[in-house]
């Protein structure tokens, strides 16, 4: 059975289920919303290391210095 809006609330308080418990049952516990960012922060952390990933095996990105495209020898080479 759906309790009514101004119904008295069942857990005893003698005041309206509307000023009692029917935000308490709206709200998400705090719990569930430092769960929900925990998860979401290490998404985020993944799809930003996959990007930086990607970023640094891309031509001209490496350590050792610039990369060229070499058309008689048809691949990469590091400049000094």
């Amino acid at each position: 059975m759906k309790i009514g809006r101004n119904a008295p609330c069942p857990c005893g308080s003698g005041k309206k289920y509307k000023n009692c418990c029917l935000n308490k049952k709206a709200e998400t516990p705090l719990r569930q919303k430092i769960l929900t960012a925990f998860i979401l922060l290490i998404v985020a952390g993944g799809v930003l290391a996959a990007i930086v990933s990607f970023v640094r095996t891309e031509p001209g990105s490496g350590a050792a210095g610039r990369r060229v495209w070499s058309e008689e020898h048809q691949h990469w080479h590091t400049e000094p």
